[in-house]
């Protein structure tokens, strides 16, 4: 009897639980962003990261080797140059798989006129 009553409050919390989430609109929007829909600043950001990342690396890199054997500016100046091209790369590489993840857009209907089609 006790187990009957704890399985129906928990149904009825279960159904309440889903009726809220629903109604929530945050809730969808966090649904969205675990299914890997990432919004524009989102993908903007990960594509600024990835580029500043690989020259950051690349500078500390020809400083170091610059450090060690006393070339100063060739290997900062080779390994930055060399960092911004792995940058380049790594960005057309992000924007491929973001591209790739994002969710077709429907097809259906036709497309708008645009005002800057005249």
């Amino acid at each position: 009897m006790a187990r009957d009553k704890r399985s129906l409050r928990t149904s009825d919390l279960a159904s309440r639980i889903s009726k809220a989430k629903g109604k929530r609109g945050a809730v969808r929007f966090a649904d969205k962003v675990r299914r890997n829909e990432m919004s524009g600043v989102g993908r903007a950001y990960r594509l600024a990261t990835e580029f500043i990342a690989a020259i950051i690396v690349g500078a500390f890199l020809g400083w170091g080797i610059d450090s060690l054997l006393g070339t100063m500016p060739f290997g900062l100046i080779t390994l930055l140059l060399i960092g911004f091209a792995a940058g380049v790369v790594n960005v057309v590489r992000a924007a491929r798989d973001i591209n790739a993840a994002a969710p077709i857009p429907d097809q259906t209907g036709p497309m708008a006129d645009d005002d800057e089609d005249d």
